[in-house]
């Protein structure tokens, strides 16, 4: 079963704002040029259909911005689009360096240590030095390994893997 991500969420509607059809969006990326007037987002949420809607007006308020999608014009019409997240093709996304990685492109990835089958990644957790992947094992057991040189030897994203290299003890 492939794991392909088909559209990345790079942003999140936390409320309306004002009376014009505004409203606030926690972005989810560090790719903040991404939001300007003119360009297209699926809006939805996850597991449900997204829509396609063109951003009318853009207004940036420190860490988070203010959108007016084309055709929202009332703050009624804007408290629908509460909780849901804005989502881009993933084709969209800009690629990489090499040796970095999105989060999305490491979840779901199997984890082995000199051929042992340790689990899979369940998640990422963005610290301020390093990322921590969430491991999870057989017996559902959750290991925070460090997203380092150190540790991890091999991401093959093709292959759907990640091979690792931990301390004696760490999973136990």
């Amino acid at each position: 079963m492939s794991r392909r991500v088909e559209q990345v969420f790079v942003g999140k509607i936390t409320a309306p704002h004002g009376l014009k059809g505004w409203v606030r969006v926690l972005p989810l990326t560090d790719f903040g040029d991404r939001f300007v007037k003119g360009v297209s987002f699926l809006v939805g949420s996850p597991g449900k259909s997204f829509v396609e809607r063109v951003v009318e007006d853009v207004a940036w308020r420190g860490n988070f911005l203010l959108l007016r999608f084309r055709g929202v014009l009332s703050r009624t019409e804007a408290e629908m689009l509460r909780g849901l997240f804005l989502a881009v093709p993933r084709e969209d996304v800009p690629p990489l360096p090499p040796g970095h990685f999105y989060h999305f492109e490491l979840v779901g990835l199997t984890v082995f240590e000199r051929g042992v089958l340790r689990g899979t990644v369940d998640s990422v957790v963005p610290m301020s030095v390093y990322d921590y992947l969430v491991v999870k094992d057989a017996a559902g057991r959750e290991f925070y390994l460090p997203f380092v040189s150190a540790f991890v030897v091999k991401v093959d994203l093709d292959k759907e893997l990640l091979e690792v290299e931990c301390p004696e003890g760490f999973w136990e």
